[in-house]
This record gives structure tokens, C-alpha cells and sequence, in this order.
């Protein structure tokens, strides 16, 4: 599948010259400072690097961690003073069955004792046998993963849309030119038609003479009226391409040039990249995730060892277990405290029991919903396929449009630009009237700007074509992007 590579400042590969009447700047330079001055594409890039920070945390959050602390420090004070501490050391390996290791003691220095004394010693190791725990791991990673890329994408078609903006902006310019020249033409014609009144000898005060001055007095204010509006939107355009306008005719800023670019066909991107489809599918696939997860019976287990507790001749040995099921709303918890070093103690036992009575009319009710949002899923995956068939059906469409005003555009555009050539040779005879090659003249400029703005069309069309499907992720310098904005 051919597709048009991603680009950060516009490349313009070619263009297509038409014969100017108007036009000092150049599309690329334009573009590249209107992307520069896009206050939307700061903010993307910005929400891109926050959500790969985001991500950086995630990972270390789900990742192998180690904690060491002193705990609280008693001091003390007076002849018997005396410090007193709880050191602890804590790791765990959420990748590894949620395991868990921890260490701590009870530290004793008194003033009246040279030597510490090292109470409460305890090991303990902890892991699930059964549980959900490593499942949800990898749902929060997908999903934080997922993040960063919807963030570059929506970057990547941040510059696309920026794009498609600019060359909106620019095709309004040009209609806007096109009907400064009818509004001129027409002050023209009724200048001519008032000059013939005159020449017939029509009193000043007669109605055929104020009618013809009033067209010419309404023509000439509708031409300065849309003459200063084109001037205002040329101003804030190029104020909006980081250029200085110095022109004292509008037209002057405007293009001569739009570049030529391959029409996208919409069929040779893969159906599945379009975004509706891909967007349904990961919804129905992260949310399978998260129901299979949700483990109905989860059992953890935990064991350790205490030395020399609270300065006893012996120690002990813990070991526990928990057990729930969900769907019954079962709770087990049992443990025991061995003795070891010594034969006049026994074991002590703990044993612990919880039921939920509405914890199964729950479950079945969840199982319910659930079953619900599966068919729901399925749905909008059906309900994207269909739309991406429709939408093929009218970009094709579309496309076959322009190309066929395209076609019909240049040939008028030729057949003007002859005649105009033949008339101007007629006019410089007396062959023919200004006011006829004139209008020819008009005719002529009139189709060069609707080949600009076919030109223009075929490139909005592309965008709108790679907007509707996800884009392949570049290699971003994001921090270079965010100085080139600032």
C-alpha cells in the first residue's frame, strides 16, 4: 500500500505553474511558518510528552520496586535515655505472581548499655497462587501504552489537519480574489453604461441618468468593500504564516503556484487502519481483558519467620493463607504462629470466615451486563465496517470530481488563455472594444483561480483520505518540534 510518508515542515516535491497575475509568496515558506505558529500542533506535541512520561510511570509503578526505611526513631532523654528504631526492607515483583519480601527488627540502644539489643526480627515472603493481579498488570501497561499511541497519532494527524486548515484558508483567499474581479468587472460594465447615457444627452437630472450614476456609485462601493475584507484576511493570514505584509495590493501576497500532488486512492489503504474499525476492535479487545480478569476465586499465600520475639528464649515460624470466591461471596482466611526452639509451647491457630448472601445475585447480574456489552462491541465493529464502505464509496466519488473539474478547469482555461491572446491582438487593430477583451481577460482569470483551488481541493482531499485511517508512527523528536513552536 502506497501511502504518503509523514512530514513535520511541508516538503514540496513539485509544482504546476500557471500564468501569473498576482503573487509574491510561495506556498512551501508559507506552510512551513503557518505549521511553525500552530498553536494546536504546541499543544499535541505537549500531550505527547506527557503521556510517554505517564508511561515511563506506569512501568516503573508495575515494575520491581525496593524500599528501605528506618522507621519511627524514639529518643530518649535523662540518665536512662535511650533509641529505639524499626528498620524495615520491603521488595516486590508484581511480574512474579505479585511476590512480595520484607524484613524488620525492633532496635534498642541504652545509655546504661554499651551493647543494642535486636528485638522482633521478622522475614516474610508473600505470593498469589490464584489471582487476577498479573492480568490487570498487563491491562494497566496496554492501556498506558495505548496512551502514547493516541497521543502520537493524534500528533501526526495534528500536522495533517493543520495542513488541511492552511489550505482552506488559502482556497477562501482566492474565492475572495475571484469575486473582487466580478465586483470590478462590473464596476467596469457600469461605467460604460453610464459613459453611453451621458453620450446620448440624458439630462443630469433625469431618471435614466441618476439610475446609471447611482450603479456605478453602488458597483464602485461593493468593489471597495470586498477589496478591503479580502485585505483584512490577507493580513491575518500571513500574521498567521509568521510573514510581514507589505503589499500594497492583496493580490500581491497570494501564491502563484499550488503544488501538484498524486491523488490517494482510498482502497489502497488496509481497511483495517481505518479508525473507526481499529478504534472498535482495540475497545472489544482491551475490554475482553479486563472480563477475563475478573477471576471468580483468588487464593494468596504468605509465610515468614520471627526471631527472638518481644526477647523470648524462642522463636516462631508464621505461615497464612486467604481464599475468596467471588461469585458466592466466600471469604477463608487461616493462619498459624509455630514455636520453634523450644518443646513447651504450641502452635497457635487463627481461622477466619465471611459470606456476602448478595454476592451471587450480583455475579449473575454482572454476567448479564457483560454478556450485554459483548454484543454492544460487536456492534460498533459492525457499525465501523459499514461506515468505512460508505465512506469509500464517497471519496471515490469525490475524487472522481475533481479530477473531472480538473479536467474541465484546464481546458477552459486553455481555450481563455488563446483567446485572450487572439483579442488582445484584435483590441490593439480596433478590431474589438476594451470592454470585449476585457471580459475575455476576466473569463481568463476567473479559471486560473479555479485551477488554483482545484489544485487546492485534490490536496484537502488527500488529507481528508489520510485522516480517515490511523497513521503509521514516525520517529519524533518531539523536543525539537516543541522548540521549533515555542
Amino acid at each position: 500500500m502506497k501511502r504518503e510518508k509523514f512530514i513535520i515542515l511541508v516538503v514540496i516535491l513539485s509544482f504546476c505553474f500557471f500564468t501569473p497575475f498576482f503573487g509574491a509568496e510561495n506556498v512551501e515558506g508559507l506552510l512551513s511558518g503557518y505549521l511553525k505558529n500552530s498553536l494546536d500542533l504546541q499543544s499535541l506535541v505537549g500531550k505527547t510528552q506527557k503521556a510517554i512520561l505517564e508511561n515511563q510511570l506506569t512501568g516503573i509503578n508495575y515494575g520491581f520496586s525496593f524500599e528501605l526505611s528506618t522507621g519511627t526513631i524514639t529518643v530518649t532523654t535523662g540518665d536512662d535515655g535511650s533509641v529505639q528504631f524499626t528498620p524495615k526492607a520491603q521488595a516486590s515483583i508484581p511480574q512474579l505472581n505479585n511476590l512480595s519480601v520484607s524484613a524488620s527488627s525492633k532496635v534498642l540502644f541504652d545509655s546504661n548499655d554499651s551493647n543494642s539489643t535486636v528485638l522482633n526480627t521478622s522475614i516474610s515472603l508473600s505470593a498469589d497462587i490464584i489471582s487476577n493481579n498479573s492480568k490487570k498488570r498487563e491491562i494497566s501497561l496496554l492501556k498506558s501504552e495505548r496512551s502514547v499511541l493516541t497521543a502520537k497519532r493524534n500528533l501526526q494527524n495534528g500536522f495533517i489537519s493543520a495542513e488541511k486548515s492552511f489550505y482552506t484558508e488559502l482556497k477562501n483567499l482566492y474565492n475572495m480574489k475571484s469575486q473582487l474581479l466580478t465586483a470590478q468587472q462590473d464596476v467596469y460594465d457600469s461605467q460604460l453604461s453610464f459613459e453611453q447615457v451621458r453620450v446620448q444627452g440624458y439630462s443630469t437630472s433625469s431618471t435614466k441618468y441618476r439610475t446609471a450614476q447611482l450603479k456605478v456609485k453602488s458597483d464602485q462601493n461593493t468593489a471597495e468593500s470586498k477589496k478591503r475584507d479580502f485585505e483584512r484576511e490577507v493580513k491575518i493570514f500571513a500574521a498567521k504564516c509568521g510573514v510581514e505584509y507589505n503589499y500594497s495590493d492583496p493580490s500581491d501576497f497570494l501564491p502563484t503556484s499550488i503544488p501538484t500532488v498524486e491523488a490517494l486512492d482510498v482502497k489502497s489503504f488496509d481497511q483495517e487502519s481505518y479508525t473507526k474499525i481499529e478504534s472498535a476492535k482495540w475497545t472489544q479487545y482491551i475490554n475482553e481483558l479486563e472480563r477475563s480478569a475478573d477471576s471468580a476465586i483468588t487464593l494468596s499465600a504468605n509465610a515468614g519467620m520471627t526471631f527472638n520475639y518481644n526477647d523470648m528464649d524462642y522463636n516462631t515460624i508464621n505461615v497464612g493463607s486467604d481464599f475468596t470466591w467471588n461469585n458466592t461471596g466466600l471469604k477463608l482466611s487461616a493462619g498459624a504462629n509455630i514455636p520453634v526452639g523450644t518443646d513447651s509451647r504450641t502452635p497457635v491457630l487463627t481461622m477466619g470466615v465471611s459470606i456476602d448472601p448478595n454476592a451471587f445475585r450480583k455475579a449473575k447480574i454482572n454476567s448479564q451486563i457483560e454478556e450485554i456489552d459483548v454484543q454492544q462491541e460487536q456492534m460498533e465493529i459492525i457499525k465501523a465496517q459499514e461506515d468505512y464502505y460508505t465512506t469509500v464509496i464517497s471519496q471515490e466519488s469525490s475524487l472522481q470530481n475533481l479530477l473531472w473539474e480538473k479536467q474541465s478547469v484546464a481546458e477552459f482555461y486553455d481555450m481563455y488563455s488563446k483567446l485572450a491572446s487572439d483579442m488582445a491582438g484584435y483590441y490593439r487593430q480596433g478590431i474589438i472594444t476594451e470592454s470585449e477583451y476585457r471580459k475575455n481577460l476576466g473569463n481568463k482569470q476567473s479559471y486560473e483561480i479555479k485551477s488554483l483551488v482545484n489544485a487546492i481541493d485534490l490536496i484537502v482531499y488527500n488529507d481528508n483520505t489520510q485522516l480517515l485511517f490511523c497513521p503509521e508512527i514516525e520517529d519524533l523528536d518531539l523536543e525539537a518540534i516543541g522548540g521549533e513552536n515555542e
